[in-house]
């Protein structure tokens, strides 16, 4: 499946953030589930109980309720892997629940970037302060041009207008000891599967646990690097160019042995 995704020339986006239109390249099965096509989606999950392009303003971006309190948006960039059934708030049916099932889907990716977390230490008190500062941090798997993430997709209407646009989100796991260190504030990463496990992904009928246990996937880490690049990485002639900082300690690889 990687060598195939080379015959496509529209994939070469940069870097792609979630908070922008730029569409990212998805991965979807053909309709008899033999072979694949790489289609384009807007990043950001919208649930079919959203009516029209305000309300899905509003779920992304946050308002004030009835009482004037705020409200803070939920974007749906990603769904952890634990909450695809089973809503992490509610406790109820997820949003992502028949996604999960009848439309998955794997994002296309050659690398990303994460943000480390790191609290400096008030000087006078010695206790740590409580806003972090935040580098940003570019991360690889070396032997692979491209990579898959798994995703869930939806077909949206808005029935105001009419437009109909397919939106994704990508799958996170529990972080592997690599990009524990990096992204050290909610310790997750992509659900990044291998050949096998992408197809598996698309292609099968697969029971709830299979969904869950492929979901969770942590790719191996010792086939992963990271390193930190600079904080202006966006507006660089080269994003993933190392850069090193003064007071930036380095990440801790602390493996038990299993």
């Amino acid at each position: 499946m990687e060598r195939a995704v080379k015959n496509f020339n529209f994939l070469d986006k940069g870097v792609i953030s979630g908070f922008t239109d730029t569409p990212v390249a998805v991965i979807v099965a053909t309709p008899y589930r033999n072979n694949f096509d790489v289609v384009q989606m807007e990043w950001g999950f919208i649930p079919n109980y959203l009516n029209n392009r305000e309300e899905v303003r509003r779920m992304r971006t946050g308002y004030k309720d009835a009482n004037g309190k705020w409200i803070q948006g939920q974007p749906q960039l990603n769904a952890k892997s634990e909450n695809l059934f089973v809503s992490e708030r509610s406790g109820r049916r997820s949003m992502f629940y028949d996604a999960a099932k009848n439309h998955r889907c794997l994002i296309l990716s050659t690398d990303y970037f994460d943000w480390r977390h790191i609290y400096r230490t008030n000087k006078k008190t010695g206790e740590k302060l409580k806003t972090p500062d935040k580098y940003p941090y570019y991360v690889s798997l070396p032997e692979h041009e491209y990579f898959f993430t798994a995703g869930i997709w939806n077909p949206w209407t808005d029935r105001e207008t009419g437009e109909m646009v397919n939106t994704v989100a990508m799958v996170t796991a529990v972080a592997n000891p690599l990009t524990k260190e990096v992204h050290n504030s909610k310790e997750r990463m992509p659900a990044i599967l291998n050949d096998d496990l992408a197809w598996r992904w698309i292609s099968e009928d697969l029971t709830d646990e299979e969904i869950l246990q492929i979901a969770a996937t942590q790719y191996p880490y010792q086939e992963m690097a990271a390193c930190s690049v600079a904080s202006d990485f966006l507006g660089k002639p080269d994003p993933t160019e190392p850069f090193t900082y003064a007071n930036l300690p380095a990440l801790e690889l602390n493996i038990e042995p299993s």
